[in-house]
C-alpha cells in the first residue's frame, strides 16, 4: 500500500524539470542505446528483473562514486524517482545477488558492443575526432587484504604468491617518487589496469582491463588494432603516450601499421649514455682525445648508434612536439572523472565482473558526452559530468 501511495505523491516529469540530479540521469539514460542487451529472460522460468535497469543502476553507482552494491541499493531506496528512471518497479529493487550475477554472467563483449555503438553516435555527430589519440592506463586495486597498508602481514613483493580469491590479479606499483633518476618509496598493489585510448575531446574510444603485470606498451598495440578495426579514421593521426610506452616495436607499429605519428618522450632507462664529441665531430675517449675509425685495429673503443628507426625520427625538441604533447593531460583529466584519483577500486573477484565494472564506467562517461553534445547540443559540456544538465 505504501508503494502505491508513494507513486501518487510525485510527478516524475515535474521532478525531472526541477531536479538537476534527476534531469541528469533522465538525459544519460535517454542517450544510451541498450538494444544490444537482452532486457529479460523470456520463455524459461520467471522473467526476473530488467537487465537494462540493472545496467542503468550500475551507471548511477559509477557516477555517484558509490563503493559497493549494497550501498547502491540503499541509495536507490531513498530516491524512488531515480528507481523509476532506471526502469525498476517502485519498491521492487533486486537484492545484491542479482547485481553480482549480472556482472559475473554478462559477457563483456555485450557491454563493449553497447559502448562502441554509443561512441559511433558521437562520431556521427562530429563530437569526437581521431586526429589526436592519447594512450594511458590506470591501476585497479583488487579486493584483497594484501592491498591493506595497515596489514602487517601483507604480501607486497612476492609475485608468485597470488591472493587466493584473486588469482587473476598480479603485483605491480602505482605510486613512487623519482629521486636522482631512481624510483624510491614505491607502493605496490595487487590488481589490474584499465587501458584506454582517449580522443582529444576527452572521450574513451577503446578500453581493456587486464592483469597488472602486462606492460602498457604491450597492450598499446592491441588497443590500436581494436581502434582500427572498430572505427574508420584517416591516417596521419598523432599518437600520444608517456615514457612508459617508449618501446621501439610500438613506434614501428604506429608508423607502419596505423600510419600515424608517435609523440612519445624518451625513457632514460631505455637510452645509453650520450657520447661526447670533439671539435671535428669525433667521439672523445676517457682522456678527452678525439678518436677516429682505424679499421680492425683495436685500442680505445667507442660504439655509435647510427640507426634511423621510427623511434629516433621523433622530433622531441621541436615546438610541434611540445605543443602536441600538452594535449596528453586530457587523459589524466579523463581518469579523474572516471573515479578515485590514484587507483580504481573493485569489490569483485571474477575477471568478467571486473572487466564489466570498468567497461560500464567508461560507458557512463560516453553517455554523458552524448547527453551533453547530442541531446543538449552543448559539446563544450561533454566533460562536465556533474553539471552538464544544470539549467543555464
Amino acid at each position: 500500500m505504501q508503494n502505491l501511495q508513494t507513486s501518487l505523491f510525485y510527478d516524475l516529469q515535474e521532478l525531472i524539470r526541477t531536479s538537476s540530479l534527476l534531469r541528469k540521469y533522465y538525459l544519460i539514460f535517454k542517450a544510451l542505446d541498450l538494444t544490444e542487451l537482452k532486457d529479460k529472460n523470456t520463455g524459461v522460468g520467471a522473467d526476473g528483473y530488467s537487465n537494462r535497469a540493472i545496467l542503468r543502476a550500475l551507471i548511477v553507482k559509477t557516477l555517484e562514486r558509490i563503493k559497493s552494491i549494497p550501498q547502491l541499493i540503499e541509495y536507490l531506496e531513498v530516491l524512488p524517482p531515480l528507481q523509476e528512471l532506471c526502469g525498476f518497479d517502485l519498491g521492487c529493487l533486486p537484492d545484491a545477488s542479482k547485481f553480482y550475477r549480472f556482472l559475473s554472467n554478462t559477457n563483456n563483449s555485450v557491454i563493449k558492443e553497447i559502448f562502441y555503438k554509443n561512441n559511433q553516435t558521437l562520431i556521427d555527430n562530429d563530437i569526437i575526432t581521431f586526429d589526436k589519440l592519447i594512450i594511458d592506463s590506470k591501476p585497479v586495486m583488487a579486493a584483497t587484504k594484501e592491498n591493506n597498508l595497515k596489514n602487517p602481514n601483507r604480501n607486497s613483493r612476492n609475485k608468485q604468491k597470488r591472493p587466493i580469491r584473486n588469482p587473476w590479479a598480479s603485483l605491480s606499483y602505482y605510486s613512487c617518487q623519482v629521486i636522482n633518476g631512481k624510483k624510491e618509496n614505491m607502493l605496490f598493489f595487487w590488481g589490474y589496469r584499465t587501458h584506454v585510448i582517449v580522443s582529444k575531446q576527452g572521450v574513451c574510444l577503446v578500453e581493456k582491463t587486464l592483469p597488472n603485470n602486462i606492460t602498457d606498451a604491450e597492450v598499446a598495440q592491441s588497443l590500436l588494432k581494436e581502434l582500427k578495426r572498430r572505427y574508420k579514421f584517416r591516417k596521419g593521426s598523432a599518437v600520444l603516450a608517456d615514457k612508459a610506452y617508449d618501446v621501439k616495436e610500438l613506434y614501428t607499429f604506429v608508423v607502419e601499421q596505423i600510419k600515424a605519428e608517435p609523440f612519445i618522450p624518451i625513457n632514460p632507462r631505455n637510452t645509453k649514455d650520450d657520447k661526447e664529441f670533439g671539435l671535428h665531430g669525433l667521439p672523445l675517449c676517457e682522456a678527452v682525445l678525439e678518436m677516429k675509425s682505424v679499421g680492425k685495429c683495436y685500442g680505445c673503443t667507442k660504439y655509435l648508434d647510427i640507426t634511423y628507426d621510427a623511434r629516433s625520427r621523433v622530433p622531441r625538441d621541436s615546438k610541434e612536439f611540445k605543443d602536441t604533447f600538452k594535449i596528453r593531460e586530457t587523459v589524466e583529466q579523463y581518469f579523474a572523472r572516471l573515479g578515485d584519483r590514484e587507483a580504481e577500486q573493485t569489490t569483485h573477484y571474477k575477471p568478467v565482473a571486473i572487466k564489466n565494472q570498468m567497461t560500464i564506467a567508461h560507458l557512463a562517461l560516453t553517455a554523458i558526452a552524448i547527453a551533453a553534445g547530442v541531446l543538449l547540443k552543448r559539446p563544450d559540456k561533454i566533460q562536465c559530468y556533474r553539471t552538464f544538465a544544470k539549467a543555464g
